[in-house]
């Protein structure tokens, strides 16, 4: 596989969020791993030197392919359809890392992890595309296989992005009265500062890599939106609420609590949310196996990076 040249382009910051960046470097990460040369675009607002490296920063406003590659992965919820149709026609094999069909996506490979996503979103396949669907192609980060977990009394919350609406303290006063520690993951700094002097609190500001999977590895449930993160809570088998903000989440949600990935879930727009939330916290804290059983495995990079080379071969 010597002479491929493998690019990924993608968007991370502080409302976006990480799932994007840690999916498409988990990728990344096993090309490199079978000794294939990768580039890596970012357009964020937020720099990542220390924590991923060799990236180089891009804005999707001023997008242009200044190199040739055989292999692009694309990853966005903000890059329009002429910047895909540009993709397509410039390498080899073009691959959109999708979540709910965003686009009608010109030639190439479209992978979709989610469980479902063949019976919900593509159910008229298109030969002008290569399919990828489902648990069998979730990318797990090589730091996660190969954690070391000591279980520890604790709940983990984390909401991703910045958690602009503050939700992390609405959870956390919730669950005042539910005597066990909380870790709570988070950029924002008001929440920080809002919890920093509360007893049995934890907060991770910006956590390092290493800090985020041990504390994730090692609590007993979690509290979650249905994000990368929730697939990982879900990889270490560890009993997750999935928060649901808006609507149209609840077709990600349902495919979490029908896959056993998640042990219940809430939606923020009932009145009773926050009775609902301490209740089934509460449900799990009880139950002597605090384990989920499902069906992902560690293998998903692998199985991305050999069927796209296969394309090319």
């Amino acid at each position: 596989m010597k002479g491929i040249h493998v690019a990924f382009f993608t968007e991370a910051g502080y409302s976006r969020g990480m799932g994007h960046i840690i999916r498409s470097f988990a990728i990344s990460e096993k090309f490199k791993y079978f000794g294939i040369k990768t580039s890596f675009f970012l357009d964020s607002n937020i720099f990542f030197d220390g924590k991923f490296k060799e990236i180089t920063y891009f804005d999707w406003s001023k997008f242009n392919l200044s190199d040739n590659y055989d292999i692009i992965f694309i990853d966005s919820y903000e890059a329009n359809i002429d910047i895909y149709q540009k993709i397509s026609r410039a390498c080899k094999v073009a691959v959109y890392i999708d979540d709910f069909k965003r686009l009608n996506y010109p030639k190439g490979v479209v992978l979709n992890f989610s469980p479902d996503s063949a019976e919900i979103f593509y159910n008229d396949k298109e030969e002008r595309h290569h399919y990828l669907l489902g648990l069998k192609y979730l990318p797990i980060r090589s730091e996660f296989v190969n954690a070391k977990i000591t279980k520890k009394e604790q709940i983990f919350i984390m909401l991703g992005g910045s958690d602009t609406a503050s939700l992390s303290l609405d959870i956390v006063y919730a669950l005042k009265d539910v005597i066990i520690k909380k870790t709570i993951v988070s950029n924002n700094l008001n929440i920080v500062n809002s919890l920093k002097n509360h007893q049995n609190i934890e907060v991770l500001y910006k956590p390092s890599d290493e800090q985020l999977i041990k504390t994730m590895a090692s609590s007993v449930a979690a509290i979650s939106t249905a994000s990368m993160g929730a697939y990982e809570l879900a990889y270490f088998k560890i009993p997750t609420i999935i928060v649901a903000v808006a609507k149209n989440q609840e077709i990600g949600v349902s495919q979490f609590i029908r896959h056993n990935l998640a042990s219940g879930s809430i939606f923020i727009n009932n009145n009773e949310w926050k009775t609902d939330i301490k209740n089934k916290i509460e449900h799990i804290l009880q139950q002597k196996n605090r384990y989920t059983d499902n069906a992902i495995s560690n293998d998903g990079t692998d199985n991305i990076v050999n069927e796209v080379l296969g394309l090319i071969q």
